[in-house]
């Protein structure tokens, strides 16, 4: 039965359709009335050369004055206004929106047009093929409809009245306490070409592209549906991506990192005429993410200062790197945040201990920050304590770092004879930081740690410890 009266419709649009616009756009101005009363008229458009079938159709109910009197049986605030069904105009309530079963459906008409407030939709069942000729105005963007439901048409004129009739008093089924009809007549055809659209990100030559970032254009404001091609080749004889969107901006996925060369175009479609495609601009991807090596995944007893290393990115300067105490890498959560590593490999300052972290490395060069790598997880181990004895130090004491000179590796030992807040730093000869190893409360006792300079250069250091009242510096030489 389905089949037939899909068939059935389509012979009908034969014969209806040569009478319809072919180019350009038709308006119809929708009339209101609620208990006889005037309450307002709304001017909408349909979208002929996106949504042919479903704009015909509704041009030949028009034509046959089949909508006059039916009502907007279902409004839903911040979402749509509902109406077109025949049951509406003099069936029980309770049969309103279900449609009658003898008419023809409408083959699904998909398209890139985006369901923002004031886009004209054809409600259907769960059949996507299942559009007869009952429409929803959307009174707020609802792009989760997006290629869901054809949208055919747009209101130009009149959505304050589209607000009120969504604003009345409803039942529980959304069904206006008073019936709102309506009266659709027919009115002129434009027949405006969009200009072409002006591309605006990335720049000509624009380099760094991860995925997630956006192309954007400048467009007509009545363009609804853009043609987006990106290309390998200046030609576009071969296409990377060939895609319709409602709106003038396109967030990239799956695209190939490593410097790679695109090229890309847009056109508009303003429902009624299509632009010329935009001169093609060229932008570059970015380099690629590091590939996260050590610590491995999920790790157990990781040093509390660990060396997490990763593999080299072509064309990578720096790296930044970032360890959190949670997957989210928020600024109350991170306690490594360094974007000055020239080599593929850091050593961290102390961590807490028995602890889960997360890490993540970005590569970046002079001009631009590149991708992440995916996070990781470790989980550090426990503070080295070297003290042996029953009895706790007596004095608070700083040791002269093992060996010295040393490369690329030292040891720092120290004693504090009880709880205190500990701080141990590494300084260059200018005496700027270089790392922090101790930044916590420790209980009373003999500590050990390593110290990895294999990202310095020869030079002379100082390292300083501060617990409570007492500070000391020593002197430290690396060797390369």
């Amino acid at each position: 039965m389905k089949v037939k009266k899909i068939l059935f419709f389509l012979v009908l649009l034969l014969l209806f359709s040569s009478n319809f616009a072919q180019n350009g756009k038709p308006q119809y101005t929708i009339r209101t009335e609620q208990n006889g009363v005037d309450f307002g008229s709304f001017t909408v458009e349909l979208f002929p050369l996106i949504a042919p079938f479903h704009s015909a159709y509704f041009d030949s109910l028009v034509n046959i004055n089949f909508f006059d009197s039916t009502a907007f049986h279902r409004v839903v605030p911040d979402f749509v206004i509902q109406g077109g069904d025949p049951n509406s105009k003099s069936l029980p309530r309770e049969t309103w929106g279900e449609g009658d079963p003898n008419q023809a459906t409408i083959l699904a008409e998909f398209s890139g047009v985006s369901h923002l407030r004031g886009i004209i939709g054809a409600a259907r069942d769960e059949d996507i093929n299942s559009a007869s000729s009952q429409f929803y105005v959307n009174v707020a963007d609802n792009t989760s409809l997006d290629n869901n439901y054809t949208a055919f048409g747009r209101v130009i004129s009149g959505m304050e009245i589209v607000d009120a009739i969504v604003s009345v008093p409803r039942d529980a089924n959304d069904n206006p306490n008073d019936k709102i009809e309506m009266f659709v007549t027919k009115g002129i055809t434009t027949n405006v070409v969009p200009t072409v659209p002006e591309l605006v990100f990335p720049s000509d030559l624009g380099n760094g592209i991860i995925e997630g970032d956006s192309l954007k254009w400048n467009a007509d404001d009545d363009a609804v549906e853009f043609s987006l091609q990106i290309s390998k080749s200046s030609t576009f004889d071969s296409l990377y991506l060939d895609t319709k969107v409602g709106r003038s901006f396109y967030r990239l996925s799956n695209l190939e990192l490593g410097n790679v060369e695109y090229y890309w175009r847009v056109s508009a479609n303003n429902g009624g005429n299509i632009s010329d495609f935009s001169s093609a601009k060229k932008f570059f991807s970015s380099i690629k993410a590091p590939v996260l090596v050590s610590p491995g995944v999920n790790e157990d007893s990781v040093s509390v200062t660990p060396k997490l290393e990763w593999l080299p990115v072509d064309g990578a300067t720096k790296y930044k790197v970032q360890v959190s105490k949670a997957p989210l890498f928020t600024a109350q959560n991170i306690v490594v945040d360094v974007d000055t590593v020239t080599v593929n490999y850091f050593v961290t300052h102390v961590l807490q201990e028995k602890k889960s972290h997360y890490w993540k490395v970005f590569s970046l060069t002079d001009d631009y920050v590149g991708p992440s790598s995916n996070f990781s997880r470790f989980v550090t181990g426990a503070l080295t304590s070297i003290s042996t004895q029953s009895n706790l130090p007596t004095v608070f004491s700083l040791g002269q770092n093992y060996p010295n000179p040393f490369n690329p590796t030292t040891v720092i030992e120290f004693s504090i004879p009880n709880t205190s807040h500990v701080t141990l730093s590494v300084f260059n000869i200018k005496g700027e930081l270089i790392s922090k190893l101790v930044h916590e409360e420790l209980l009373g006792g003999s500590y050990s740690f390593r110290f990895d300079a294999s990202q310095l250069s020869t030079g002379l250091y100082f390292y300083k410890i501060a617990a409570g009242e007492y500070a000391e510096t020593k002197k430290m030489l690396l060797l390369r």
